[in-house]
């Protein structure tokens, strides 16, 4: 997947800049924005960063954004905005008003957080979101001129904001584990790896090692739980010819499998 991913406006001060109220919206997209980044690489996704600090105008700077989006092959398109007004809550503005998956999960999620969901509303009219080739949504994170959002935006935190934002973008897997248990993961994942590493050193010592295709009483017994609950999850597929496991690759199952249920017990 490949995201494009706009913070707002350019830099405070310059011709383009955006609202201020209780906080500065250009900051702020770009405090949003960049851990939403930074979020979605975490999760594996290809990010584009659209983001222009400074034009002559508005015009120009609403050009360069779309040019930054549409020299990619983006799958989507995200515009992180704070709004003004004196309203209260999140909003996000598709073409037409479409109901994108990924922009209700982001209205569902900043709704948990206990901001009002305003819902999905037509952007046709915004340019970024009508010139970009791919899907957009233009999202406006709370209103910088009202003092319950703000407050709740400051008591929850940057990173919570992007969490949830990111999260509507690239959703959770379906095993549950939260992006910090993820993050964890792959941490002792990686702390694995020199041990898997001497395992395959060994298993390529031997003339004819072991291969195992199919989840039965050749399989070793402390093997065979791992295997099935990677093979129920995705992590391992077969062939016509079967799993094609070895020692190495059992020894990967049943790391990885160990360290979810660490994490989600």
């Amino acid at each position: 997947m490949i995201v494009g991913i706009n913070c707002g406006h350019t830099v405070s001060g310059t011709v383009g800049s955006g609202a201020v109220g209780f906080i500065n919206e250009s900051d702020e997209t770009r405090n949003v924005g960049y851990k939403v980044m930074d979020c979605l690489r975490s999760k594996g996704v290809t990010v584009i960063d659209c983001t222009d600090d400074r034009s002559a105008s508005v015009s120009e700077n609403l050009k360069k954004i779309v040019d930054m989006a549409n020299s990619k092959p983006l799958d989507l398109f995200v515009s992180i905005h704070f709004n003004s007004g004196g309203g209260k809550g999140c909003e996000v503005f598709t073409y037409g008003g479409k109901k994108l998956e990924a922009a209700q999960r982001i209205c569902d999620n900043m709704a948990k957080l206990g901001f009002v969901n305003r819902g999905i509303k037509d952007g046709s009219n915004l340019y970024v979101v009508r010139k970009s080739n791919a899907p957009a949504m233009l999202v406006e994170v709370c209103f910088v001129d009202t003092k319950t959002d703000v407050d709740l935006y400051k008591k929850l935190g940057v990173e919570e904001i992007a969490r949830a934002i990111c999260n509507g973008i690239e959703p959770q897997s379906e095993g549950g584990l939260t992006m910090e248990q993820y993050e964890e993961l792959k941490r002792m994942i990686e702390k694995e790896s020199e041990r898997i590493d001497v395992l395959n050193q060994e298993v390529s010592k031997l003339e004819n090692p072991m291969i195992y295709n199919y989840i039965d009483d050749n399989m070793p017994s402390w093997a065979r739980e791992a295997v099935q609950w990677c093979v129920d999850n995705g992590i391992i597929k077969g062939t016509g010819e079967g799993l094609g496991l070895d020692n190495t690759k059992l020894w990967t199952c049943v790391t990885i499998y160990r360290l979810a249920k660490l994490l989600t017990n």
